[in-house]
């Protein structure tokens, strides 16, 4: 199942992936929507690099494409250090419970905007 963000609406959407055997997992609104095998297994993230949302690179670090972009908003990004439980994604989606993450936890303070991008105040699970 794809998932789908052309709605219009907030979805709360999460990505796991484990090192040791490439297993990743993707969800919509606590909702598993694709898993598999494989993905990089074995190739740790190492500390010191850039994380970039919402543009695709055509190598690293650099030559994008404008007309590769994400439009819309984003909200409320949190990255852990270990996967999550399925429990644990459909209780962030539903708003039961809101977990920080343990390697990024978004905040206004940490997040620089590039490219003409603006800041909105945002209220999660409204």
């Amino acid at each position: 199942m794809p998932i789908i963000l052309t709605d219009g609406k907030w979805h709360h959407v999460c990505m796991t992936w484990a090192t040791r055997d490439g297993q990743w997992e993707a969800y919509q609104d606590g909702v598993k929507k694709g898993s598999g095998q494989n993905l990089s297994a074995w190739h740790p993230i190492r500390p010191g690099g850039v994380f970039i949302m919402g543009q695709e690179q055509d190598m690293m670090g650099g030559r994008f494409d404008v007309t590769q972009s994400f439009v819309g908003d984003m909200a409320d990004l949190q990255l852990w250090s270990r996967v999550l439980t399925a429990s644990e994604i459909h209780s962030q989606a539903s708003c039961e419970v809101h977990l920080a993450g343990d390697v990024v936890s978004w905040s206004e303070e940490t997040v620089e905007l590039h490219g003409g991008l603006t800041k909105s105040p945002f209220v999660p699970c409204h």
